[in-house]
């Protein structure tokens, strides 16, 4: 289940270095529960108003992402399609857009991103009440942690080809809102549609590799968004 206040250690790297000081709030979350679940909420007609005007926008961004996905899909069966109308394949594209527009490219930031991953699911185990939050169990978050194992492959492939992601590995980075299994539909259905493009390794692994139409389109989206709020504001 995604988790709206969940961290991404992404807020810790600015658009073209390490930066502790940025924010991001994205794939992951920091969480702002409180002890109440949450500010209260106030039923000022005003206040409603702008709400209502902001949840059409949102409403409109989702939608628009859907629309938009499978409007560039190369392959339109009822399957794929469905697919990429799925949740996932929202966060699936936010996470990289995410990687793209903190400008993770440097074999160096992606080690710098893994630590931040690592150290976040170490803080979530002991977490009780945000992992059942998440519907994670310990055993399903300690798969998420990149090893001394696994993390060496994740990035010789980086190195190697900036952008390639062990499907294993992708599906590391995304525990916090999907299954490995639920990874591995979206990977398929997004390659299917040309989004990405999956690559068997001679070691038996495949390489995911996006074509970059998926950051555009989730950027195109977010970018509307951002200047329809900037109009409503402007008008309110």
């Amino acid at each position: 289940m995604h988790d709206p206040f969940h961290h991404n250690p992404l807020k810790a790297f600015s658009l073209n270095s390490l930066d502790e000081n940025g924010a991001f709030w994205c794939l992951y979350g920091q969480d702002v529960l409180g002890q109440d679940g949450g500010m209260p909420y106030s039923w000022d007609q005003g206040e409603v108003s702008r709400d209502l005007a902001f949840l059409e926008g949102f409403s409109w961004h989702r939608a628009a992402f859907s629309d938009r996905i499978c409007e560039a899909s190369r392959d339109k069966s009822p399957k794929v399609l469905a697919g990429l109308r799925m949740e996932s394949t929202y966060q699936l594209a936010e996470f990289l857009y995410s990687l793209k527009a903190y400008g993770v490219e440097s074999e160096a930031s992606i080690d710098r991103f893994v630590e931040l991953h690592n150290n976040y699911i170490v803080d979530l185990t002991k977490d009780k009440e945000k992992m059942e939050r998440l519907g994670l169990t310990m055993e399903r978050a300690l798969a998420g942690i990149f090893t001394a194992d696994t993390k060496p492959r994740l990035l010789q492939n980086w190195k190697a080809r900036p952008g390639a992601i062990d499907q294993s590995n992708l599906a590391r980075f995304l525990v916090a809102v999907m299954s490995t299994e639920t990874c591995r539909k979206v990977v398929v259905d997004c390659s299917a549609a040309g989004l990405l493009v999956r690559e068997r390794t001679p070691y038996g692994t495949v390489l995911v590799i996006s074509t970059g139409k998926i950051e555009n389109i989730f950027g195109s989206c977010l970018r509307d968004l951002r200047r329809s709020i900037r109009n409503m504001g402007e008008t309110s």
